[in-house]
């Protein structure tokens, strides 16, 4: 790679006009002003980024320092989010996995300070929260679904408890009154919230909850998360009353959800309503009917960090970006048939 020596041996100047030039000083004749620049195209020279921020330039470069988001195909919605601004903006985007290791992380923030990036954003794969303990130094820092409990930087989560809120309002407004609530994984910020936001829908319409229909859908810790939703749904329609719809923490868990409803016998959503969450499309808009769902709005969370980010925007505090139904096929009002029997 050529250095600013080469060039400036080949333009047979020193190195000190070299840096005058690439400063735009207008000291330097317009002559030798070109036979730098042609120098510099023949020997494909590049200041380098340290080099321009040296200068008092902007490197035109942001980094993201993420968990495991290219590989997480929903998630990786955050990465395109912050994609887009860059490119409306004329910067380039770094991209950074810790693999979920501390010790790579703080590898990482060191090489992007070295690179001398406009902003790092950490993002992670799920809404939870994390803690930043290397030093930044002036690199401005927003966090992208997740947060501290210090609330030392500005953090752009999604508004999980109003999701959960839709959801229930979504089939409440469709006339349900029997409602069951399969959740994700306990102990999760995403769990919590909802049931709030649900439990909060549902005293607003006047309608106490079934407890024994708020359920874990989802199992950790084993290689199908799903495995036991056949033994859940048996038992929610084992008895005499049954739930007419059926709230569920992700679509791929909605989904699946389906397929054992349509096993027994009942129809989506003429006999049981089903609601998703995440809106992933490749799911919610491929299944038939289309499924209705509560948006996880990844990409407005990767784009609005993004923009704080890099207009300087990093007040210490929490923006929560709305998750809304998306009104599909898979909710009806009850018919009272099979399913509330």
């Amino acid at each position: 790679m050529s250095t600013i020596h080469d060039v400036a041996e080949k333009a047979g100047v020193s190195i000190k006009t070299v840096s005058r030039v690439l400063n735009d000083a207008s000291s330097v004749s317009e002559k030798t002003r070109k036979r730098i620049e042609h120098a510099m195209q023949a020997l494909d020279f590049a200041p380098s980024a340290a080099a321009r921020m040296l200068r008092g330039r902007p490197t035109d470069l942001v980094a993201v320092i993420a968990d495991q988001l290219t590989t997480t195909p929903d998630s990786s919605e955050i990465i395109k989010g912050i994609q887009s601004v860059c490119e409306d903006l004329g910067k380039m985007l770094i991209i950074g996995e810790t693999g979920g290791q501390a010790h790579v992380a703080s590898r990482l923030v060191a090489d992007m300070r070295t690179r001398r990036v406009e902003a790092i954003i950490f993002a992670t794969t799920f809404h939870r929260p994390v803690t930043v303990t290397d030093t930044l130094g002036q690199t401005p820092a927003v966090l992208a679904n997740c947060f501290e409990a210090a609330s030392r930087f500005a953090e752009v989560i999604p508004d999980d408890e109003g999701g959960g809120y839709a959801a229930a309002e979504t089939v409440l407004r469709a006339g349900h009154r029997k409602i069951a609530f399969l959740q994700l994984i306990e102990g999760m910020v995403a769990t919590r919230l909802r049931l709030q936001g649900f439990r909060r829908a549902m005293q607003d319409h006047g309608v106490r909850p079934n407890d024994a229909w708020l359920l874990h859908g989802a199992t950790p810790g084993v290689e199908d998360e799903f495995a036991q939703l056949r033994t859940t749904i048996d038992g929610l329609f084992a008895g005499a009353e049954r739930p007419t719809a059926i709230l569920c923490g992700n679509d791929k868990m909605a989904i699946r959800v389906i397929f054992l409803l349509q096993r027994r016998g009942l129809r989506v959503p003429e006999d049981v309503s089903v609601v998703g969450f995440d809106d992933f499309r490749l799911l919610s808009e491929a299944s038939d009917p289309g499924l209705t769902t509560v948006t996880l709005p990844y990409r407005e969370i990767g784009a609005l960090a993004a923009r704080r980010a890099l207009a300087k925007d990093l007040a210490p505090g929490i923006v929560r970006v709305p998750c809304r139904a998306v009104l599909r096929g898979t909710v009806a009002a009850p018919s009272g048939g099979k399913a509330g029997q």
